[in-house]
């Protein structure tokens, strides 16, 4: 069955070359980092079973199957691109840098100066972290993503750094017998762009005063 998932998914999309340059302003000197993450996991808890980290995206016995492939590294590369993302992190000057490839997420959790070697004046880093396909017996199915977010002066280390798990509601996964599976694959490549959209909305959300 997932066969045809792969198939539809690599219909949908064709992955990009790396590195792509989206202009913003060509005149500006700012660069906006883009970086997607290494592919789907899962964590499942059920009532006799569960707790096993990607049980599901690996056909694990007694485990609900669910395709990787439609958020898979190269995929979840175009659906970046879609989101706009130097205009949702309001980075509308900035030249926008797809890489084609994730990070080491050794990488990713201890850099402390630019992980691109850009002399960019003024310099941003959007990363996808981890992505969880994510059920329970009580809550029902989620794509929960970590994403990280850095910004960059002139100084080696980051003036703003940010990072937060955000989540979206799947109807469509597991697919149960019978579901159509590019809709599936629809859903979950939609619940990805909208989670990009949360965490655009938590990075520019107001901090809360101090009474």
């Amino acid at each position: 069955m997932w066969d045809v998932f792969a198939a539809a998914a690599s219909l949908a999309f064709v992955s990009p070359a790396e590195p792509q340059t989206v202009p913003g302003d060509i005149a500006g000197s700012c660069e906006l980092h883009v970086w997607p993450g290494s592919g789907l996991n899962s964590i499942y808890s059920g009532w006799f079973h569960g707790g096993i980290v990607n049980g599901a995206v690996t056909g694990r016995d007694g485990y609900p199957a669910i395709p990787a492939e439609p958020i898979d590294t190269a995929n979840q590369v175009v659906l970046l691109k879609e989101s706009q993302p130097n205009i949702i992190l309001q980075q509308q000057s900035s030249r926008v840098i797809f890489h084609d490839a994730a990070l080491p997420s050794r990488t990713i959790r201890t850099a402390t100066t630019r992980i691109d070697p850009s002399s960019a004046p003024c310099y941003a880093e959007f990363i996808v972290d981890d992505v969880f396909f994510q059920q329970d017996i009580v809550d029902g199915s989620f794509l929960k993503i970590l994403f990280r977010y850095r910004e960059f002066g002139t100084d080696a280390a980051p003036r703003k750094a940010f990072g937060t798990w955000v989540k979206t509601k799947l109807v469509l996964l597991p697919p149960k017998p019978g579901t159509d599976v590019e809709a599936a694959a629809s859903e979950l490549r939609s619940a990805f762009s909208n989670n990009v959209k949360l965490f655009a909305a938590a990075l520019l959300k107001p901090a809360k005063k101090k009474s």
